[in-house]
C-alpha cells in the first residue's frame, strides 16, 4: 500500500466508524477543517491507496469480529448444553436446546418423524439425549 499519513488513516477509521455514510464528518473528526472537510473527503475517497486501506481495515474488522464471536459462540454452546442436561428445566426447553445444539454441531435439523413436544411427555430425541447423558455420567464416575 502506498504511503498514508496518520490523518488519512484516521479519516478511514472515522469513515468506517460512520458505516461509510458521512465522509465529511469523518474528515472533520480526522482533523480536517470544517470549511474544507467536504472537499478533502471527496478527494480522499477517489484515491486508490485510500480505497485499498479501506478494504484492509474492513478485512481486519471482520477478523476481529470473528474472534470476538468465537468466544460468544462458545459461551452460547455452554448455555445450551447446561439447559439441555438440567433435569429441572422443562422438557420442551431441553428438547429445543438439544435440537439447536445438534443443528449447530452440523448434524442438521432434527427431521425424523417430527413430533410436537408437550410438557410432561417424552419423545425419542429426549429419551436418546437423556440416555446418552446418563451414560456419560456413568463413564465420568468410573
Amino acid at each position: 500500500m502506498r504511503d498514508l499519513n496518520a490523518q488519512q488513516m484516521l479519516f478511514v477509521d472515522e469513515y468506517l466508524k460512520r458505516r461509510k455514510v458521512n465522509a465529511t464528518a469523518a474528515a472533520i473528526a480526522a482533523g480536517y477543517s470544517k470549511k474544507t472537510a467536504r472537499t478533502h473527503a471527496s478527494k480522499l475517497l477517489t484515491k486508490d491507496n485510500i480505497q485499498e486501506y479501506i478494504r484492509l481495515r474492513e478485512s481486519q474488522m471482520v477478523d476481529e469480529l470473528r474472534r470476538d464471536f468465537l468466544f460468544d459462540a462458545l459461551q452460547a454452546r455452554k448455555v445450551l448444553y447446561d439447559i439441555m442436561i438440567d433435569p429441572c428445566a422443562d422438557d420442551p426447553d431441553r428438547i429445543r436446546c438439544a435440537r439447536d445444539f445438534l443443528d449447530r454441531a452440523g448434524f442438521g435439523k432434527y427431521n425424523a418423524q417430527r413430533q410436537e413436544v408437550e410438557p410432561g411427555t417424552d419423545n425419542n430425541l429426549f429419551a436418546a439425549i437423556r440416555d446418552s447423558a446418563a451414560a456419560l455420567e456413568t463413564d465420568d464416575a468410573v
